[in-house]
């Protein structure tokens, strides 16, 4: 039988937070896709706790960020560290002033109003929401518009073209195989990335080190933490190193236990009679009932791919940056970096841009992804637990506002400057400013995935817009601010002029402050037209 070939433009290898996010940028932007992933679905498994600001930003733009807040909330009250031998006696020493914490929610709470300021700058805030829950809601926007995800099939090679990325795939289910035959390629393909690996790019960063076992537990603890609850506990004696995370503040729990294959030892060393004895040790209550979900071995990783892109594929998340959970920024860089790429793949496949835009991706994402990926191995101790003390200093960091900006050929800015954030400079987010009195409209809000022109005086400005469509046939988003209360806000927060304007790129990021008579210019610099 004829092997079939399936033709799209962009195939997503890997089904996980970062494959189903390109998905859905992928989906906003018109662009055809397949996704393959081997598993039968989404993740089973907490992982990652939380969503930082930036992405909820993100899911915001996607009209997903009240499903995920809404998803998290029962884990929303759980915030801060405890240290301790177990559990009980730690709680009970919650409100002492000898109390053994070192991060204690009060702490951390004091650590969010040094940042109120900060916080501001967004009209989002931090989500707690565990990677199953919010795998699945991603996968359901996904799968209600109807759009191609191959869940059980398996990539069994690939090859690269001049014009073309071509997937050999098996369905596991049928055995059925064929061959997809594709523009481009987003490999998400996690942290032990078969396409990072057989493309061959080098990678740095500290490897794998101390190993740990993901027990994920069932246990009725609600009548201890209810009213008391944290994120982690964390346990360093001389039988037991681990910490606990908080999944549910009800039933649900994983302890992450440090144990040493160095020595000989593997996971059948620790079977479940021998993983209850331990929780019951360091929960504090001998008598508890238990019950073992599932025990998966893992290890303190940071491996940072040097290039993001080889010829039409891309690497994203785990993929190209291999990240300690320590910094809860590993699933926020990822969805983070596709956003940044899928406008850049449509503006090419619309035959909007050169192929020169699609290496800004590496410029701007490959230094985040790095930067975050080194931060996370910085607060790995040396027993392997988080260093909460260091945890505390990066706050504002870990907080996930883009304090960050971009310098590439997709904006136009002096590349000597420093950056000034949250204040309409190019190269970094757009401020946000509330657009009602009641807070529920951002300027951020705007965007949506689309070029946007935000304009302070509508002279000249639609005829400017009008030329771009016509010799660019793109479409660009004008946005005149006729309040003069928002107007005089928007002005003094920009500090732009009545005849000068800012142009966002579909990713929320300014690419230039310009007059009207420079429109057309600065948007071929940007796309390389």
């Amino acid at each position: 039988m004829k092997q079939q070939t399936k033709h799209t433009q962009v195939v997503i290898l890997g089904g996980g937070i970062t494959g189903i996010a390109a998905a859905l940028y992928l989906a906003q932007q018109g662009v055809d896709f397949i996704l393959i992933e081997k598993h039968k679905g989404v993740s089973i498994y907490p992982r990652a706790r939380t969503i930082d600001v930036r992405t909820m930003e993100l899911f915001r733009g996607l009209g997903l960020s009240e499903d995920l807040r809404e998803g998290g909330k029962a884990l929303a009250p759980a915030w801060g560290i405890l240290h301790g031998s177990n559990l009980v006696k730690t709680l009970q020493s919650f409100i002492s002033e000898n109390s053994e914490k070192i991060a204690t929610p009060a702490q951390l709470i004091a650590v969010q109003k040094e940042m109120k300021a900060l916080a501001e700058k967004s009209p989002e805030s931090l989500c707690r929401c565990t990677q199953d829950i919010s795998e699945a809601i991603m996968y359901e926007a996904v799968r209600k518009k109807g759009l191609d995800l191959h869940f059980y099939h398996q990539m069994l090679s690939f090859e690269q073209r001049e014009n073309e990325v071509g997937v050999l795939v098996k369905n596991r289910m049928t055995e059925e195989r064929y061959t997809i035959k594709a523009d481009y390629m987003i490999a998400a393909d996690g942290a032990n990335s078969i396409v990072r690996t057989m493309l061959e790019i080098p990678i740095s960063g500290n490897g794998s080190w101390t190993d740990l076992l993901n027990i994920y537990f069932e246990a009725d603890l609600e009548f201890l933490v209810k009213g008391r609850e944290f994120s982690q506990f964390l346990i360093d004696t001389p039988e037991i190193t681990g910490f606990l995370l908080t999944i549910n503040n009800k039933d649900k729990w994983a302890f992450h236990l440090r144990f040493h294959p160095e020595n000989g030892e593997t996971i059948t060393d620790y079977p479940d009679e021998k993983l209850i004895a331990i929780l019951q040790q360091i929960l504090g209550i001998p008598d508890l009932k238990i019950s073992i979900l599932k025990v998966l071995p893992w290890q303190l990783t940071v491996k940072i791919a040097d290039q993001l892109r080889v010829n039409r594929i891309f690497l994203a998340g785990d993929a190209a940056h291999t990240m300690t959970p320590y910094a809860g920024k590993g699933a926020n860089t990822g969805i983070q970096d596709v956003q940044n790429l899928v406008w850049k793949l449509a503006a090419v496949l619309k035959h909007h841009a050169s192929d020169t835009l699609l290496s800004t991706y590496n410029t701007e994402r490959q230094p985040i992804g790095a930067y975050y990926a080194t931060i996370s191995g910085e607060l790995a101790g040396k027993n392997g637990l988080i260093n909460d003390k260091l945890m505390i200093t990066k706050g504002k960091d870990l907080l996930g506002l883009p304090n960050y900006g971009y310098l590439s050929s997709a904006v136009k800015r002096e590349a000597n400057l420093p950056f000034t954030y949250f204040t309409g400079e190019p190269g970094t987010r757009i401020p946000h400013l509330w657009l009602d009195e009641s807070h529920n409209v951002s300027s951020i809000d705007w965007v949506k995935g689309k070029f946007t022109l935000v304009v302070n005086d509508s002279n000249g400005w639609q005829t400017a817009c009008d030329k771009v469509n016509q010799l660019l046939n793109i479409n660009i988003q004008l946005v005149i601010l006729d309040d003069n209360n928002i107007l005089d806000e928007w002005m003094a927060l920009t500090n732009t002029t009545n005849n000068e304007a800012l142009l966002i790129r579909p990713d929320d990021f300014v690419a230039a402050k310009l007059t009207s008579n420079n429109l057309l210019s600065v948007m071929e610099s940007i796309l390389g037209a």
